[in-house]
């Protein structure tokens, strides 16, 4: 499975929405434009090996700090089509490279209206 940006942010805004921890089932539902439940488990496993994700019990899952910190930098649908874009202008890309150009834009943003960042 290729990593598809969209679908690992639209899983860890599902995840965020959520009260209380995952649990991954066998009838794991699909989520975050993910195609199917199967999918939806391939992505949750891949950001728990990221460290987005951690796990405090077998197949129990929460967003960790690092994973707060990058959605907290990509949520606006307008900063995440920004970083999209520039990381389309680069051709390949990192997650950690994604969330340093979306907090770049969110400071331009916040100069833009006059918001003092250091």
């Amino acid at each position: 499975m290729k990593r598809d940006m969209d679908k690992v942010r639209g899983v860890m805004l599902a995840l965020e929405a959520k009260t209380g921890p995952f649990v991954l089932t066998y009838d794991t539902p699909s989520m975050g434009g993910t195609d199917d439940g199967a999918e939806t488990v391939e992505y949750i496993v891949l950001l728990h090996s990221g460290g987005f994700l951690e796990s405090t019990q077998r197949n129990v899952y929460r967003l960790s700090w690092a994973g707060h910190e990058f959605l907290d930098s990509v949520r606006d649908p307008e900063i995440w089509r920004q970083t999209k874009d520039g990381a389309a202008k680069i051709g390949s890309w990192s997650i950690t490279l994604l969330g340093e150009l979306a907090k770049g834009f969110l400071r331009a943003k916040a100069a833009s209206l006059g918001l003092p960042i250091g």
